[in-house]
């Protein structure tokens, strides 16, 4: 993929979803740039004309360039005001309308992707290379708007002006113009290579700051800040010399532009010499070669210096995430979905052949498994057995091989994943909270949720008495990932959130190995009526909170081993029994 004209056919894409604005641009800046930079010289050009040839009346200024005088002003007036104005209020509401599309285009895109692409990506790194993408946007339309395209203008213009007037000029300056920027071109392919680098070591960086910040605390308690300020130093020192090496590059190439731009603007005197001199031109036409000249170069070294400085700066910075861009979901919602039909809970899972991504066997190999509505069922196993892989595939986190899942008859990757899993409350290991209040956090579970459904469902999960402790209640704000809240508090709020959604299905992925004895009591006690009336599957590795399940699975590198209830494992004195008599403090030994 070539990753630059991907990124232009995104940004160009996006522009024209909003053509009024892209059109009155093209329309009203050539015609400013002719307003403001062409017309009034050559205004100007007919005044000296008639001045070195004495065609005015004497003694009468305003008689002889009164409509001149007034017809320059009106021009200037016009083009620097109100044309302009014109141009940058269309740039400004369109660049505003595009930022905010790709924003959310990159925000769905994100949320879109796996759970193993997150795995895999710093967050800190994706919010850095958002953020330059959408900046490379506003650079790359700026730079384009305010000086490439009056650079286009300013030639077109040149030439039709002047082509009859000196034609040798305006091949000479064309060809010049032509070689000047393809030699640019040429010249700052090293300079995008280099800006490519700088952006990809500016994400690192950003990423370990990120990290380093959300695990500060782990930093702290293992006196590593003398081992993590090396390692970010590192980073910075690796960020500043791919900077120094952009300058390196950048300075060699405007080395060669000055010189290229000297031998332009000798031409240019020399060409407006013998124009004179050779071909009779008059003074009009020495000053206008001279004006455009001069305003023309200006603008071919501000394209060599400037313009194509932010187009590499700005095209490496926004590779990376053009490049996300194109990653396909591994996990795609289905064309044309089914319509919803799970409402009992009944899971089946039929011939399933599951791979870990990267892995060369497969965990699950044609499994087969029936959950019936309404029954719970706990999951037991060492690490690495299948346990919570199984929930992952059933929430279609991660996409089978070979085989369906079914819940109440529908294969559920006929349904949208939204769908899906608003059918399924999940509650994972690590409680996952947003930087909100605990109001909302709860709330998130049914957005529409009431207050006194949100104060119900936290006493459901004995959460409500430790939240009125607080100084602020249930405004409470947790934190970034809850960190204000210990490891019990925060699970409690997740539980919480799980009852508010009353979905059939609840999935515990070990839900309680983040309490202490007496908060696990007192979850114990809310999820038995959590489970009422819901189909339930629990992972977990203190077996005292699966022991009152229907059903007892346990499983065994992807294999289930052994199927019944607590009372029956025991007594056929396997593998459950084994983990029961061996556990240790309530929890199953490795």
């Amino acid at each position: 993929m070539n990753t630059t004209k991907e990124t232009i056919r995104i940004y160009w894409q996006h522009m024209w979803r909003y053509p009024k604005y892209v059109i009155i641009t093209l329309i009203a800046l050539p015609a400013t740039i002719l307003l403001n930079n062409f017309l009034p010289p050559l205004i100007v050009a007919n005044i000296l004309n008639r001045l070195s040839t004495h065609n005015y009346q004497a003694g009468d200024v305003w008689g002889s360039f009164g409509t001149s005088l007034i017809l320059y002003t009106v021009l200037v007036i016009v083009g620097s005001r109100v044309g302009w104005r014109i141009v940058d209020n269309c740039n400004w509401r369109l660049e505003s309308k595009v930022q905010r599309d790709m924003a959310e285009q990159i925000y769905n895109h994100l949320l879109s992707q796996s759970a193993t692409f997150h795995a895999n990506h710093f967050s800190g790194s994706l919010v850095s290379q958002t953020n330059k993408f959408l900046g490379g946007y506003v650079r790359l339309a700026d730079t384009t708007t305010f000086q490439v395209l009056p650079l286009a203008s300013g030639l077109v213009f040149a030439t039709i002006i002047l082509s009859k007037r000196a034609p040798v000029f305006v091949a000479a300056l064309l060809t010049f113009s032509v070689f000047y920027i393809l030699i640019a071109f040429y010249v700052t392919k090293p300079v995008r290579r280099s800006s490519k680098i700088h952006a990809e070591n500016e994400s690192r960086q950003t990423g370990y700051l990120a990290d380093s910040i959300t695990n500060v605390m782990a930093i702290k308690s293992f006196a590593s800040g003398a081992f993590e300020r090396e390692s970010f130093s590192n980073k910075t020192q690796k960020t500043a010399g791919s900077l120094l090496d952009v300058m390196k590059k950048h300075n060699h190439q405007q080395s060669i532009f000055g010189s290229v731009i000297s031998i332009i603007m000798a031409m240019s005197l020399m060409l407006t010499v013998m124009s004179v001199v050779w071909w009779s031109a008059n003074i009009a036409t020495a000053f206008l070669i001279l004006s455009y000249t001069t305003s023309i170069i200006a603008q071919l070294f501000t394209f060599s210096n400037a313009s194509l400085r932010t187009y590499n700066r700005a095209l490496g910075d926004a590779e990376e995430m053009t490049e996300i861009l194109n990653i396909q979901p591994e996990v795609q919602d289905p064309a044309e979905p089914e319509k919803l039909r799970m409402h009992e809970g009944e899971i089946v899972f039929n011939n399933v052949t599951f791979t870990h991504d990267g892995s060369a066997d497969a965990l699950f190999h044609n499994l087969n498994l029936q959950i019936k509505p309404g029954q719970k069922v706990g999951l037991v196993g060492h690490s690495g057995s299948g346990k919570t892989s199984l929930t992952r595939i059933l929430l279609r986190f991660s996409d089978i091989d070979g085989g369906a899942i079914t819940i109440d008859g529908q294969n559920i990757a006929s349904v949208t994943q939204d769908d899906l899993r608003g059918v399924i409350a999940y509650v994972p290991q690590e409680p996952l909270l947003f930087h909100r209040t605990i109001k909302e956090n709860i709330a998130y579970g049914m957005p529409n949720a009431t207050d006194e459904q949100i104060y119900e469902a936290a006493r459901k999960a004995n959460a409500d008495d430790f939240i009125k402790t607080l100084q602020h209640g249930y405004e409470t704000l947790v934190g970034e990932r809850g960190v204000k809240l210990s490891g019990g508090q925060r699970q409690r709020i997740v539980i919480a959130r799980s009852i508010l959604k009353n979905a059939p299905i609840l999935v515990l992925d070990e839900a309680t190995s983040a309490l202490d004895s007496e908060s696990e009591l007192l979850i114990q006690q809310s999820l038995q009526e959590l489970m009422s009336d819901r189909t339930a599957i629990v992972i977990a590795h203190r077996l005292s909170t699966i022991q009152k399940m229907d059903r007892i699975l346990v499983l065994e590198d992807g294999v289930v081993i052994e199927d019944g209830s607590h009372a029956e494992l025991l007594k056929q004195k396997g593998i459950y029994a084994q983990l029961w008599s061996h556990q240790s403090g309530g929890f199953i030994e490795e």
